[in-house]
């Protein structure tokens, strides 16, 4: 009876499941490089349409310039020291601004997620200052920070803030409470439970929140150049580029240079998760994520 047990488990499950096993790490790269493969595939595909309507004539050049143009225009940037200059405080006064939001934040999220009755006191104050837009308040930044820089770093610290502090409270709400209960039932404190369970289950959640508030900070730094003013920032050599009968080659090309920003932020946001919790990484290329 062995022998024909042993032959019927064959075309059963488990011979299957150590090759699904062995083709996943594999199965996920590839994923990945389609992924990969198709995004390159769609920024191809809108440089081609940009460049045939401006080439074709259904687009003024004045208005928008052929997209190689443009593309030729960025590339000559970076070897521009005047632009770099620009460029340098737009990322110094954006790094600094979600640098201290994450340091406002997180804390504050791991305050309010781990005492419910703080969380409830505070919940209206943040609904009411989360909806109130960042550039309302330029006129408010300018009268308290003398400084250019200073206003920028507070506007963009004031928009990041409330992603990572949302997503804070979300990944903690999302923490097994079994896992905590086991740690407490083996006599560890509050801190250690948090230490142990709650930051480690709420991590990939704090850093989605930072990879949201980084694409705010940054539209919030630029739009506040353009608003306030200073003597630096790309978005006063986006105004630059707009005085003297204008040049729309290189306000698009300094547009191009801001999008590149946002794409590399992520990719190291992305890249760091992956690291940091390789777990949650797993679970969502599974997804297709």
């Amino acid at each position: 009876m062995t022998g024909p047990a042993r032959a019927g488990a064959g075309p059963g499950p488990e011979p299957r499941a150590p090759a699904r096993a062995l083709l996943r790490p594999g199965a996920l790269v590839s994923r990945r490089w389609g992924r990969a493969l198709l995004g390159a595939l769609g920024a191809g595909g809108a440089v081609l349409v940009l460049e045939l309507l401006a080439r074709g004539g259904a687009v003024d050049d004045d208005a928008l310039p052929p997209a190689t143009s443009v593309l030729a225009r960025a590339a000559g940037m970076a070897v521009d020291d005047g632009f770099l200059g620009h460029l340098g405080t737009t990322v110094s006064a954006w790094l600094g601004g979600l640098a201290l939001a994450v340091a406002l934040a997180v804390p504050a999220g791991l305050l309010l997620g781990s005492l419910p009755w703080l969380d409830r006191a505070g919940l209206a104050v943040v609904e009411l200052a989360r909806p109130v837009p960042s550039v309302a308040l330029i006129p408010l930044a300018i009268l308290v920070f003398a400084e250019p820089v200073r206003v920028e770093r507070s506007l963009v610290c004031y928009a990041a803030l409330w992603p990572i502090l949302l997503n804070t409270l979300y990944g903690l709400r999302d923490v097994d409470p079994v896992a905590k209960e086991t740690l407490r039932a083996f006599g560890f404190g509050a801190p250690a439970v948090l230490v142990r369970v709650s930051l480690p289950s709420a991590g990939p959640f704090v850093l989605t929140g930072v990879r949201i508030a980084a694409s705010v900070g940054l539209i919030v730094a630029v739009s506040a150049e353009l608003r306030a003013g200073g003597d630096s920032g790309l978005g006063v050599y986006l105004l630059q580029t707009q005085s003297g009968g204008g040049r729309p080659d290189l306000m698009v090309a300094g547009a191009v240079w801001a999008g590149a920003l946002g794409t590399a932020a992520n990719a190291v946001l992305v890249g760091a998760g992956r690291l940091a919790f390789p777990h949650s990484a797993r679970a969502a290329a599974g997804r297709g994520g």
